[in-house]
């Protein structure tokens, strides 16, 4: 009898070891920076929740129109689906209105990500070189672990993708899979109606290629997962539907040229973005046809077919953006860890050694994503992990606490960029945000009844305060506005760098502090009428 008494007792400590680097990268210093944008556009829905029950943009005198209300249906958001906000309101009702309370939920569910892949891990594969490739193929994706501490869809719908698979692969054809199934699909529809959309065609195509032939599912049950589903998400659509919005009109869908340029464009950032070893994957199609590796096969068709559907239905549009949005992406990160792990398994079963080298140079370094060749090499989880020791000097917290300190209840604040609003509105909610609409819009009948301070240009704020280079054109309207008789002066300069360069996104993010920056133009500015 073989003991294997010695192997499980070190595959324990690697999990340990893995699990306690994960809670790390997930919940050390997880309130420290202020929300940004998408994150208030979430947290201020969820204060909304608190207060009336619904996603209502309405908070005290304040309105949460971004983008001029391009979301809102009857002063609530229409657009957005509502599973993330719900869950921030438990959480901000519970802890009070600040980041870490905003944000703890997503952990939470980021963590139970980690808790059930290590479940997995030692129940799948009991050699020691699978848990070692798994654990540090997890803990390497430090985009994995940024977006699951974000207040936002990220976390739910990575989670349910990969649960909802799981159930998939591990079908039994029992009513308790059934209708956990059916529920978590409805969870993540109500999470992001269009990683539904995505992840519903990976799952129709892996069962036209695959399982179909092996393990086909019985066509009641079928028929029963698709009318549950119609139903549920029917009802939630007829609340929360972008179509209802003039968000959904707004959106151009391009030519069919500009949809295959997002696909490239997609494919192109997800590397980019190291949501996987972009050079892993492409040598696991030569190695998946040669070797007739269905593993392989499906989690490459996996890939394909969702960005192919999200780049059919992605709300982006090619001319204003050099990148892809990825986070429509990030439900991939698991399928592209899963390859990766797959094809070292299979090129390395027999030298364990080559394929803990080859691993963490894959995983923990850029090497194999290409990024080497402009950023030279690099560690992004090394990097991470820095940063969460030593966080770096955002713009909101310190204009934050300036409004707290200087601003009285109900002075009005117009902030540029105006996106820029959402996270003071947020965490300073004592000043009115101003001019979040256009003057035009005071006829519309959903926002006839708001005060003047919300159209632009129909009552001055009392301050502005203006991140960055768009102080170059408030300058030259405060020259204009003089001579109409409206006078602002400068009061306050905060030396920070003017951007929130700590979204999830990799090519949106910094891991070290920006110094040499133009303090006439680079920095934040507040002016007061006078």
């Amino acid at each position: 009898m073989i003991d294997t008494s010695g192997t499980e007792s070190r595959r324990l400590a690697i999990l340990a070891v893995f699990l306690a680097g994960a809670a790390f990268m997930l919940f050390w210093n997880l309130g420290r920076y202020a929300l940004w944008d998408d994150e208030t556009m979430t947290a201020l829905a969820a204060e909304g929740v608190i207060e009336t029950g619904d996603t209502s943009a309405m908070h005290g005198r304040n309105i949460a129109a971004y983008r001029e209300g391009l979301l809102l249906k009857g002063l609530h958001d229409r657009s957005t689906p509502p599973l993330a906000s719900y869950l921030a309101a438990v959480s901000l009702r519970v802890f009070g209105p600040s980041a870490w309370a905003a944000r703890i939920p997503f952990a939470a569910l980021g963590f139970s990500l980690m808790l059930f892949a290590a479940a997995v891990i030692w129940r799948s594969d009991p050699s020691l070189l699978s848990t070692f490739l798994w654990s540090a193929a997890i803990l390497g994706n430090t985009s994995l672990m940024l977006f699951l501490r974000q207040c936002r869809y990220y976390s739910p719908v990575i989670l349910l993708s990969v649960l909802i698979g799981f159930l998939y692969l591990k079908w039994e054809k029992g009513f308790s899979q059934l209708a956990a199934l059916s529920i978590l699909s409805f969870l993540l529809f109500a999470a992001n109606s269009m990683n539904w959309l995505a992840l519903s065609a990976c799952l129709l195509v892996d069962y036209l290629f695959w399982k179909r032939k092996t393990e086909p599912i019985g066509v009641g049950q079928a028929l029963a997962v698709i009318a549950i589903q119609g139903l549920l998400c029917g009802l939630l659509a007829l609340i929360w539907n972008p179509l209802f919005t003039r968000f959904g009109s707004s959106v151009h869908a391009g030519s069919g040229w500009d949809r295959f340029e997002l696909f490239y464009w997609n494919l192109r950032d997800l590397n980019a973005a190291e949501f996987m070893a972009g050079g892993l994957v492409l040598l696991a199609i030569p190695v998946a046809i040669l070797r007739r590796d269905s593993w392989l096969m499906r989690g490459l068709a996996a890939i394909v077919v969702f960005v192919g559907v999200v780049s059919l239905v992605s709300p982006q549009t090619i001319a204003n953006t050099r990148v892809a949005d990825v986070r429509y992406l990030a439900p991939l990160i698991p399928v592209g860890i899963g390859v990766g792990v797959r094809l070292l398994t299979l090129l390395f079963s027999n030298a364990a050694g080559w394929a803990v080298v080859v691993a963490l140079v894959a995983f923990w370094t850029n090497i194999l994503n290409g990024t080497i060749i402009k950023q030279g090499m690099r560690s992004v989880p090394a990097e991470y992990l820095h940063e969460l020791l030593t966080p770096n000097q955002e713009p909101y917290t310190p204009v934050i606490a300036w409004v707290n300190s200087h601003v009285k209840e109900g002075e009005s604040i117009w902030v540029l960029p105006d996106h820029m609003t959402y996270p003071l509105m947020f965490h300073a909610p004592q000043a009115v945000y101003a001019w979040q609409l256009a003057r035009s819009q005071r006829s519309d009948p959903e926002f006839k009844d708001l005060p003047p301070i919300h159209f632009k240009g129909v009552q001055s704020p009392d301050y502005l305060v203006v991140f960055g280079p768009a102080v170059v054109t408030v300058r030259s309207l405060i020259r204009n506005w003089k001579a109409a008789g409206v006078s602002y002066q400068e009061v306050g300069r905060i030396n920070a760098f003017w951007k929130d360069l700590y979204r999830p996104e990799l090519f949106w993010r910094t891991f070290t502090p920006i110094l040499n920056y133009d303090p006439e133009t680079q920095a934040i500015y507040i002016f007061k009428k006078s």
